[in-house]
């Protein structure tokens, strides 16, 4: 005659441990002390002492290989509306026809060609894209590059 056993889902009904223990145990990682880097402050203390684990935090720097050199650019259509603020301030000199404006001193590097431009200017600046300059040089104006 065989002998009939209870169903286990029946058994441990109400219980919290179900036939474990400590509440905590048989939950995946359960009484292991935690995986990987868990507990190397506390529990785990002594495998750092004796070599097992690398000391905690983390030791100097990676240098960049490069700095990125960010450019302080303007586009033709801002500075054509720049112009007024620029006579008012005394950053820009009125010659005849021309509008002088030197860039370089107002902390500008490279002109580029956005916009369009009506108004004749000199202007002074380190770099320039060759649009930049074929759009001035369409509106009587001219570019000198300073290096």
């Amino acid at each position: 005659m065989t002998l009939r056993t209870k169903k286990k889902r029946r058994k441990y009904r109400g219980s919290r441990s179900h036939g474990w223990g400590k509440t905590r145990a048989h939950r995946k990682s359960g009484m292991r002390g935690g995986v990987g880097q868990a507990g190397r402050k506390t529990h785990h203390w002594i495998q750092t002492v004796i070599g097992i684990q690398p000391p905690l935090g983390k030791r100097g720097f990676k240098r960049p290989q490069r700095i990125p050199q960010v450019k302080k650019v303007v586009n033709i259509s801002h500075l054509e509306a720049m112009v007024p603020t620029l006579l008012k301030e005394g950053n820009a000199v009125q010659k005849g026809n021309l509008l002088e404006i030197n860039l370089t001193e107002l902390g500008y590097e490279k002109l580029l060609a956005q916009g369009d431009v009506n108004v004749p200017l000199k202007i002074t600046i380190k770099e320039a894209s060759e649009r930049a300059i074929e759009k001035i040089k369409e509106a009587g104006g001219k570019v000198t590059i300073n290096k």
